[in-house]
């Protein structure tokens, strides 16, 4: 029964860093559409650290090119306060992608994210299936 896996299981609990108001929603409905809860969203490093602190979430996905801080300097302040399995997501190709893991973030993704890129991520990062199972008509 539906009721019974939702308890074995609990959704994920997400904590979403990302500056740009519409990307932010894309990613939420996202994480939402593969069955994670997003239980705070953060437009800035020092709020996604407190947040980091403070919720303990699951997971966090944070937006490396962050307005002030960066998301880089965010994801080694959270590895050394609160450590958390983080996936980086960035529009660019460069050498910050390298920087996020070797800060601590677990998997880095190019924007714009796919669903199940995402979906994939997740999984491999919290070793935690996330939706497919989720998909109507599947």
């Amino acid at each position: 029964m539906a009721t019974d896996e939702v308890r074995a299981h609990p959704p994920l609990r997400v904590l979403l860093v990302e500056d740009e108001f519409v990307v932010s929603m894309s990613l939420r409905a996202q994480l939402e559409a593969v069955g994670c809860e997003v239980v705070a969203a953060a437009r800035d490093a020092n709020s996604a650290v407190a947040m980091a602190g403070s919720l303990r979430p699951d997971l966090i996905v944070m937006d490396i090119g962050l307005r002030g801080r960066s998301g880089v300097q965010a994801t080694q302040e959270i590895m050394e306060t609160a450590p958390t399995k983080i996936i980086v997501v960035t529009a660019y190709a460069d050498d910050r992608i390298q920087q996020a893991l070797e800060a601590g973030a677990a998997r880095a993704l190019l924007k714009p994210v796919l669903e199940e890129q995402l979906a994939k991520a997740i999984a491999e990062v919290t070793g935690r299936e996330v939706g497919m199972a989720r998909r109507e008509g599947g």
